[in-house]
């Protein structure tokens, strides 16, 4: 007999879970969820870092849940999650003093749920890449015309709504098949670096484009999904909104759990989740590491990474033997980051202010040379294979200071800073003794670096360091095989429609019912914490159950 029962469980208490624990909640079902560490929330967190007083986001710095339709459907606003806009949106910073600065172009309704370009803004970035380059200006000049709404609306498609079923739209088959659409037919073969090329004309443009897509874990050599691909063509315009999370991004936990509680929802932390019950081909409850056993009475929701759940979770349930092989064989080498914080006395004072006074204002804030050669032929494999002692010769980090917009993060008169480089090995590359002295070296790494561009930024200015290795990620997060922060690799081959692979496409294992899966690995990889393999999930969940649809209620296009 079971120890207690539900009408839904779900394992894993972070936002898929939350979100997905909100959304059968509100069909009345009895939600019990199980989160194996001690809180609340995954990788939508804010902790003590990196010294006394101070406080970061170690996982999601960029918050982009506004844009989550659980923001709107559960009232989180109400529920005390605000969002600051920073009217910068990102720069690029130059050796030589010159920056491209993007402006906001964006403009958040929160009572409608609309982002709405503004033109002003849009022209004011025209005029800011032309000071840089003419050509490229006139690129994304006439990619507004249409190309870039096309991709947007494409991109927002596929972002809130399940991999096609047989008769249903496919947005991206759709917009590659358009000769209108913008996307040459080259482009889902074609590396990053040529893709950007074939883009833009300037070293700096391109450069720029690299170090943005270095971050969202796709590298020069890479070839990334095409919608992937094309991601910083629209932010050069300024038509995305970098948000702060309000008081930090664990607000954005508290709030779904706020939500889950008042519909009756009931979570338990410190509950490692052992395996999946399934009896007669049917998912019908959980066994915890303890030995308790839950049942559900209806389904089964598993949001853990889906190696994790394959391989624990399932392991002893009956799933064809060429689908564990297909889950053991999923790319795990990139989206590790360097990733962590740096608090200090005074803000940057950058030399490039000559140029733009608004350079250093930017949420995201890129420094780099426009050696776009040297990143291709170079970096990456510099970066990929680098160890203790043997770094490449340049360096291309970014930085995310807090404080200005949000001063609790930070006690008064001080700040701090998410600061990071892209592309660092898999944890299993190097040893552990190897990656405590990489842990050494990165934080002064970076600060070097820093000073180059802004010459305050040295030792006597800096208060604390904490940047954290891909081998830390990987033990800290049992999501994050390998230190890959998006489950996955961004590759064509394990994006959209191949998520994260076919068979569990639709967020099922083939064989067993009342089991679906909600993890990041079900979706496309370098979202933002917003919660949409869940929301996905839960469509198809509606769609056999026949649940509420509040995107239909509300008239949403998503």
């Amino acid at each position: 007999m079971a120890d207690a029962s539900f009408d839904a469980v779900i394992i894993g208490g972070g936002k898929e879970g939350l979100v997905m624990g909100c959304y059968l909640a509100l069909n009345g079902m009895t939600v019990g969820l199980f989160e194996q560490g001690n809180e609340l929330g995954g990788a939508a967190c804010t902790v003590p870092t990196p010294a006394s007083g101070f406080r970061g986001n170690p996982h999601a710095e960029i918050c982009a849940f506004w844009m989550s339709p659980a923001y709107y459907d559960f009232n989180l606003g109400e529920k005390g999650l605000k969002f600051i806009f920073p009217e910068v949106m990102m720069s690029k910073i130059f050796p030589d003093g010159r920056c491209i600065v993007v402006y906001r172009a964006l403009e958040w309704n929160e009572e409608l749920g609309t982002a709405i370009p503004n033109q002003a803004i849009v022209d004011r970035n025209l005029k800011e890449l032309e000071r840089i380059s003419p050509r490229d200006a006139e690129r994304v000049a006439k990619a507004l015309e249409k190309k870039l709404y096309n991709w947007m609306y494409s991109h927002g498609q596929v972002l809130f709504n399940p991999p096609p079923l047989p008769g249903e739209t496919d947005y991206i088959a759709d917009l590659l098949k358009d000769p209108e659409g913008g996307i040459d037919p080259r482009y889902p073969f074609m590396t990053e670096y040529e893709v950007i090329r074939d883009l833009y004309d300037s070293p700096e443009m391109r450069s720029f484009a690299l170090q943005w897509q270095l971050m969202n874990g796709i590298a020069p050599g890479d070839v990334a999904p095409p919608l992937q691909a094309l991601l910083p063509m629209p932010s050069f315009a300024g038509l995305q909104a970098f948000a702060i999370a309000e008081g930090g991004f664990h607000n954005v936990a508290h709030a779904l759990q706020r939500a889950l509680s008042e519909q009756g929802g009931k979570f338990f932390v410190g509950a490692d989740v052992e395996e999946v019950l399934v009896k007669n081909g049917r998912a019908c409850g959980i066994k915890l590491a303890d030995g308790t056993e839950i049942e559900a009475k209806k389904l089964v929701i598993d949001t853990a990474e889906i190696k994790q759940t394959v391989s624990r979770h399932l392991c002893n349930a009956q799933i064809d033997p060429e689908i564990r092989r297909k889950i053991d064989n999923i790319m795990t080498d990139r989206s590790q980051l360097f990733w962590g914080h740096i608090a200090f006395h005074e803000r940057a004072q950058y030399k490039a202010a000559e140029w733009n006074p608004d350079c250093g204002k930017a949420r995201l804030v890129f420094l780099g040379d426009a050696d776009v050669e040297y990143m291709y032929t170079h970096y990456g494999y510099q970066m990929h294979t680098l160890r203790p002692g043997r770094w490449p010769e340049r360096t291309y980090m970014y930085e995310l200071t807090t404080t200005p917009w949000d001063p609790s993060y930070a006690p008064p008169g001080k700040h701090i800073a998410l600061v990071g480089e892209g592309h660092p090995p898999p944890a299993s590359y190097l040893t552990e003794k190897e990656w405590i002295q990489v842990k050494r070296e990165i934080g002064d790494r970076l600060i070097k670096e820093w000073q180059k561009y802004a010459p305050n930024m040295t030792w006597n200015n800096v208060i604390g360091v904490n940047i954290p290795t891909p081998y830390e990620y990987s033990q800290k997060n049992p999501n994050w095989v390998n230190g890959c922060m998006y489950t996955s690799n961004q590759s064509p081959s394990q994006w959209a429609n191949f998520r994260p692979i076919p068979e569990f496409s639709q967020y099922q294992v083939p064989g067993i019912e009342d089991l679906w899966l909600a993890s990041g690995s079900q979706h496309c990889g370098g979202v933002g914490t917003l919660g949409f393999s869940a929301y996905n999930c839960y469509k198809r969940i509606s769609q056999r159950l026949g649940l509420r649809k509040p995107w239909e209620e509300k008239g949403r296009m998503f």
